[in-house]
Parts: structure tokens; C-alpha cells; sequence
């Protein structure tokens, strides 16, 4: 079972930049087209922050909504999309590392949520995946951003994210951490209003 979700988790991550044709942008089938790319809303990277806290209002709007009552998914959430839309905007002309340091992290949150949902909250992890994905296609709702993703990842070296026991051990240990704080605050605000 472990080996099939990280197989899944994996694919999961590459198929955004995989699956689709450029030349088209169409989706392939094996998403069932959960995202269409949207016309009517500000196609600029940027997209609208009207708070300025690096997450386009739209996809903070999603995110709060389907989340609200699952704090450490928004928290993770909000992280990834803050995270996605620094690649999005983040210049091609940039060095690879900058691209790879970003991605990593990128990476790095999606993995800490799936393990912690694998480990400890039991979700239903087919649904999960789909939520996953259905995410990427929110921030990635426009043809602008889906190229700049796609080129995004175009520009990583192949197995840049190769790592060591040891990191695996550190990321694995501040991920609980970060789980651990993020329930523990939400636990002393439910006892606050009561």
C-alpha cells in the first residue's frame, strides 16, 4: 500500500506538467478534466492580492472555503499556493537553483501533507490526490499560468530532488512538528471561544 501511494504522490506531482498538451492545453482523460481554463478571470500571473499576502484572492477564496474546518490542510494549502505563484511569476532568466529551490519546497509541503493525511488523519486518499490536483488547477486556471508551470518545470534538471536519508529524516520530523503546532493552535482557539 505505502509503495503505491508514493507512486501515486510522484505522479501526482509530475503529471501537471506531463499530461498536458502545450500546443492544445487540453487535459488529458486521466483527470476526468476536474480544471477548465479559465477566460473571465484576470489573466495577468499576478492575478489579484488585494491583501498582499502573496495568494491571488481567488485561490485564497477556494482554499478558506473548502478547508475551513481543516486547519492543517488550509495551512499546507495556503503555503503551496504562495509557493506556486512565486514560480509562476519567478523569471525564466532566473539561475536553475532558484527554480529548484522553489520547487523543492513546493514539493516538500504536498509531500508533508500527504504523509501526515496517510499517517495520522486517515483521509480517503484517492479523494485526497483529486483535491490535490483540483488545487494546482485553481492556481493554474488561465493559459498564462499553466505555461509559465509548465516552462517552470521544463527548466528543473532531471532527479534534481534526489535526497539524502538524513534530509528525508529532518523534512519528515518538521512536517510532524508543523502538524503538531498547527493542532495545537487550533485546539486553543476552540477552547478560547468556549
Amino acid at each position: 500500500m505505502k509503495k503505491i501511494f508514493i507512486a501515486i504522490s510522484l505522479l501526482g506531482n509530475l503529471t501537471i506538467a506531463n499530461a498536458i498538451d502545450i500546443n492544445n492545453l487540453k487535459w488529458t482523460s486521466d483527470f476526468e478534466t476536474l480544471v477548465n481554463l479559465s477566460t473571465s478571470v484576470e489573466n495577468t500571473l499576478e492575478g489579484i492580492d488585494q491583501n498582499k499576502n502573496g495568494v491571488r484572492d481567488d485561490v485564497e477564496y477556494y482554499v478558506n472555503e473548502k478547508y475551513k474546518d481543516k486547519p492543517f490542510q488550509k495551512a499546507m494549502f495556503i503555503k503551496a499556493a504562495k509557493k506556486m505563484q512565486k514560480i509562476i511569476t519567478l523569471s525564466n532568466n532566473k539561475d536553475v537553483e532558484a527554480h529548484q529551490k522553489l520547487d523543492r519546497e513546493l514539493l516538500n509541503l504536498y509531500t508533508c501533507r500527504d504523509y501526515i493525511l496517510y499517517k495520522m488523519e486517515d483521509d480517503s486518499l484517492a479523494k485526497e490526490l483529486k483535491d490535490k490536483i483540483t488545487f494546482k488547477g485553481k492556481v493554474l486556471n488561465t493559459e498564462k499560468r499553466l505555461r509559465a508551470y509548465i516552462t517552470h518545470k521544463q527548466l528543473l534538471p532531471f532527479r534534481f530532488d534526489d535526497l539524502s536519508d538524513a534530509q528525508l529524516q529532518r523534512d519528515k520530523r518538521a512536517c510532524i512538528n508543523q502538524y503538531n503546532k498547527i493542532k495545537n493552535l487550533d485546539k486553543n482557539l476552540i477552547s478560547s471561544t468556549n
